[in-house]
């Protein structure tokens, strides 16, 4: 092999190569974008006709319970007031 075939080989592996740089960082681009807009697209309310379950408990945003139900044996149902709230 000659120099010139040698620097050509050189060159185009190079601009290979940046391509591959450039493809790697475009793709991961796109999957950031994919997964962020993924996360954002779902909302956090759902809606249902009818809820079935022995025992339910309400929680605020804290996640102290609000409302707490049990009907195994019978319908119990307890309330818990948050403490900033003023029982009249």
């Amino acid at each position: 092999m000659n120099t010139n075939a040698l620097v050509e080989i050189q060159a185009r592996l190079h601009r290979l190569e940046r391509q591959n740089r450039i493809l790697i960082m475009l793709l991961c681009a796109i999957a950031g974008v994919a997964s962020i807009a993924a996360t954002n697209h779902a909302g956090s309310v759902i809606t249902a006709g009818e809820v079935r379950t022995p025992h339910l408990t309400l929680v605020d945003n804290h996640g102290k319970p609000l409302v707490e139900t049990q009907g195994v044996d019978g319908v119990e149902v307890r309330s818990y007031l948050p403490h900033n709230v003023v029982q009249r």
